[in-house]
């Protein structure tokens, strides 16, 4: 997909990588409609990308809640006909251990990383499926989601959630003409981020970097897109590894 004069969704567009997302595709052309909960935050995004000449449509709504995010897709579609694109970046990331966690806090993780991809995803289908239209659903996902970590439980739960949820709908939508693209970035230079969780300083990229390569993945198309390189090597090699020696090393790098 040619990122240049399409209608774009974008959800957590406040702040982060969402924001950063808004701002360069209104710059290459694109017209927006971006939400999240944070209206003074929207204000901000909007003056951006309006001042690279881009429509941009701001919706305040709380991404868990399945009508507002539905009101979300249907107020795009009526501002600009149709929508093309759809970036589903709601999330963010709790640190705990699974012996302290209540049920209730579980939950709350699971609604804030999985829920917020799936109220706008199905509407997202439902707009994209007719006849002769199609496009493209991004994910922001993780490579937490790859397998379980520690101090991670629900969040990882959730973004193997999301992975596995595309995957379905790329085998049962393959002649539908939608296209699903699952991004994992890796630790970001982000609000959302605590340097404490990381546990080796050099793997943090840049914000801008991440967008680069996010945006970059999804005008390629490419279905899974983990970066940067360090962290798609160590995934790959803690899949290879035995289950029993992978789980003592991740025990060994949580304490």
């Amino acid at each position: 997909m040619k990122l240049e004069r399409k209608k774009v969704l974008i959800t957590g567009a406040s702040s982060g990588l969402g924001r950063g997302l808004a701002v360069e595709l209104a710059r290459a052309g694109n017209d927006l409609v971006i939400t999240a909960r944070r209206e003074e935050l929207l204000a901000e995004v909007t003056r951006e990308a309006e001042g690279f000449g881009a429509k941009c449509i701001a919706v305040a709504a709380d991404a868990t809640d399945e009508a507002a995010a539905e009101a979300v897709v249907n107020a795009g579609i009526e501002a600009f006909g149709h929508l093309d694109l759809a970036i589903l970046n709601a999330g963010g990331g709790t640190a705990g251990s699974m012996a302290e966690f209540s049920a209730a806090e579980v939950k709350r993780i699971m609604r804030t990383n999985y829920d917020t991809m799936v109220n706008f995803l199905c509407p997202m289908i439902q707009h994209m499926k007719a006849p002769g239209r199609g496009g493209v659903i991004a994910y922001t996902g993780s490579p937490a989601g790859t397998f379980g970590l520690p101090k991670s439980g629900p969040y990882s739960a959730a973004k193997a959630a999301g992975r596995t949820l595309f995957d379905t709908c790329r085998i049962e939508l393959a002649d539908s003409g939608i296209r699903f693209v699952a991004l994992y970035p890796g630790f970001t230079d982000t609000p959302g981020l605590d340097p404490n969780d990381v546990p080796v300083k050099g793997l943090i990229i840049s914000s801008e970097r991440a967008v680069k390569e996010m945006m970059g993945a999804i005008a390629r198309e490419e279905e899974h897109f983990m970066f940067p390189a360090t962290i798609r090597t160590a995934i790959a090699l803690g899949r290879a590894l035995p289950e029993p020696l992978r789980r003592r090393i991740l025990g060994l790098a949580a304490d």
